[in-house]
């Protein structure tokens, strides 16, 4: 899939940062760009939403990104607990970027946003190929660590150009 032909939902509670990510989307050629204020509004339109990818936020209000991660990839919500989501952060301690991947994230932009931050991020989730498993009551994809493949070099295939972003350390 080209980026042009996303269906992309943007969940922030930020009216400007919507407005950039829109911007930057539409720069990007994709052409059907929805938006919800906070997860739950998020939540109700993702059924009939047809949604190839969802950025959100991770600090929003009432439902914050992590709640939202949740209740999106729980094991009763297919196929929508499969779309992909960048989620969007000003705050990138290890401890948050573990908790957005435990929670289902499939990449993650630290705020300040750029045009190659975003760009790089959205061509990171056209080439993963990384299964949907179940942890605990959700779903989530494995996080490709050097760790978790025999301690030597992450995942290879079709993510390795890409592969730097997912250095936790």
């Amino acid at each position: 899939m080209a980026i042009g032909d996303l269906d992309v939902l943007i969940v922030e509670d930020n009216a400007g940062m919507r407005l950039l990510l829109r911007t930057l989307l539409n720069a990007f050629g994709v052409k059907s760009i929805s938006q919800a204020s906070d997860g739950s509004e998020a939540l109700a339109m993702i059924p009939g939403g047809g949604y190839d990818l969802i950025i959100t936020d991770w600090e929003m209000a009432p439902m914050k990104g992590g709640e939202f991660l949740r209740e999106l990839r729980s094991l009763d919500n297919k196929p929508f607990c499969f779309i992909p989501v960048i989620v969007l952060t000003g705050h990138a301690s290890r401890k948050l970027v573990q908790q957005a991947f435990d929670n289902g994230a499939t990449h993650l932009l630290v705020k300040p946003v750029t045009a190659a931050g975003l760009h790089h991020r959205i061509d990171w989730v056209l080439a993963d190929d990384r299964p949907y498993e179940v942890v605990g009551a959700g779903y989530r994809q494995a996080i490709p660590t050097p760790a978790a493949h025999g301690g030597g070099e992450a995942k290879t295939g079709a993510l390795e150009p890409l592969r730097e972003s997912w250095t936790l350390d």
